[in-house]
């Protein structure tokens, strides 16, 4: 599937900040019109203040309200209808705030006003939402429909089961986008009833490595009821990838409430939720990683600017350190720091620090015990590749040699690595792999209560182990 073929999200947030300043615009002339005054002054269109203040503003408002809505992210999964009621809630409450906190002290006394003017803002920003918004789910379904956007579907099982699962969800599954390009099974002699219809990819086993290999967005679980421990480890594993999971409901799951589903096409497939908080939680949680680390970063550009200039005179080498970590759901990425330590302090192989660690630069020390060369991450925060708060990421090297002590050290993959965390905050850094493993507790704690409320305690505890100096 090449991107290029793909439309980027960007567009989706760009038109919801055009229909929003066309919105105000209507709105600002508008009102002019209703209070008897000018529109035209000295041969000019009359703009205030107000009004370009409002172009300014109050766009930005609207892109930070959807945002904590969750409207920016998976564009090709989108329902049109449910996309039409989102798009009129959010503009009844949002025309409703912004009215109530300008126009309601407009100088007019005739209650017929503000009816007008209140309906022709909501009018306006509800309609060009929709219809940007509209114009762009309709070329995305007319791409799905005709196959030049795909998702790769992978399906667990085989057999009597397996078959009719394929056979019930195939032709829906197309519908949205969805492909199977094959399934895998605890048998590989590929003798499965189901290997007439699709190849077989690999064995249970292999699942991660088939994943990764075939590019898959979809896992579909076709198994039998006497297979729910397994049932149960492979959605633990499928935990730590960045897959959708589907899975067939008992009746006893249907009865209970359990199934949550946005499938209507075939057999009644019940979407699995690997996330470990709501996902309005995740929005505003992504919101606030975005608003701090953007202000953090324009801020503190001046002591960046400073810190950089002192590692470049202080020791040879690069001024920034880039290495490769291990985030969520095991992707790679680059973290960024300010080197602190010479150059190719590494050359032996991979190394933690201690306390009275002699490659780290005198300079180093200093910015270690304000943590200011750690203060590049937030571009990595700013990118999405981690978070404010959360356990903080490691290298492959050492997670291969933790995960043979502590199995379930990676189970800290399921969340966003962070600039700070509970480990940091109680613990601190670790000298050895069992000083990892001894913080990783505390990462655990934090993870069974992931919480914003959370996030924000271990951000105070950070600040203020920050202000004493206490960071090394």
């Amino acid at each position: 599937m090449p991107d290029s073929k793909k439309i980027h999200i960007n567009w989706y947030i760009f038109s919801d900040y055009l229909a929003s300043i066309l919105a105000w615009v209507i709105l600002y002339f508008t009102r002019r019109f209703l209070l008897s005054e000018p529109i035209i002054v000295d041969n000019k269109i009359f703009l205030n203040n107000r009004f370009w203040l409002g172009i300014i503003i109050i766009p930005i408002g609207w892109l930070i309200f959807y945002g904590m809505l969750g409207s920016y992210h998976s564009l090709y999964k989108k329902s049109r209808l449910n996309e039409f009621t989102t798009a009129a809630i959010c503009s009844l409450v949002g025309c409703t705030v912004l009215f109530f906190s300008i126009v309601i002290n407009d100088p007019q006394t005739d209650y017929r006003y503000y009816y007008k003017a209140f309906f022709t803002f909501l009018a306006a920003q509800f309609i060009l939402t929709w219809f940007g918004r509209w114009v762009i789910l309709y070329i995305t379904k007319e791409q799905l429909k005709k196959g030049k956007i795909q998702f790769n579907t992978l399906l667990i099982g085989g057999n009597g089961i397996g078959v009719k699962i394929y056979k019930d969800t195939c032709k829906g599954l197309s519908i949205i986008g969805y492909s199977y390009v094959g399934y895998i099974s605890q048998e590989n002699n590929g003798k499965n009833s189901i290997a007439k219809h699709i190849p077989q990819l690999g064995r249970i086993e292999d699942m991660e490595e088939v994943i990764d290999k075939n590019d898959i967005s979809l896992v579909v679980i076709a198994m039998e009821k006497t297979e729910k421990d397994h049932v149960e480890k492979i959605i633990e594993r499928l935990s730590e990838k960045n897959v959708e999971v589907k899975i067939i409901p008992d009746i006893l799951d249907i009865l209970s409430g359990s199934v949550k589903t946005s499938y209507i096409y075939g057999a009644v497939l019940s979407d699995i939720h690997t996330g470990l908080i709501s996902e309005w939680q995740q929005n505003i949680k992504r919101l606030i990683d975005v608003l701090v680390s953007l202000t953090s970063l324009t801020l503190l550009s001046p002591l960046l600017l400073y810190a950089a200039i002192r590692v470049k005179f202080s020791s040879q080498g690069p001024v920034i350190y880039a290495q490769e970590r291990i985030g969520y759901k095991g992707r790679k990425f680059k973290m960024y720091k300010l080197r602190s330590m010479i150059n190719d302090a590494e050359k032996k192989g991979p190394a933690l620090s201690s306390i009275n660690d002699e490659r780290i630069t005198p300079w180093g020390k200093v910015m270690r015990k304000w943590r200011i060369d750690e203060l590049p991450q937030l571009w990595n925060v700013l990118k999405g590749e981690m978070s404010l708060v959360g356990p903080r990421p490691e290298r492959k090297f050492y997670i291969d040699q933790i995960s043979q002590q502590a199995p379930y050290f990676r189970y800290l993959l399921k969340v966003k690595p962070g600039l700070t965390s509970w480990g940091m905050v109680q613990f601190g850094y670790a000298e050895n792999t069992d000083e990892m493993i001894e913080r990783m507790k505390y990462d655990l704690v934090y993870i069974e209560n992931i919480s914003l409320s959370l996030d924000l305690k271990i951000m105070l505890h950070t600040f203020f182990t920050i202000f004493k100096g206490k960071g090394r």
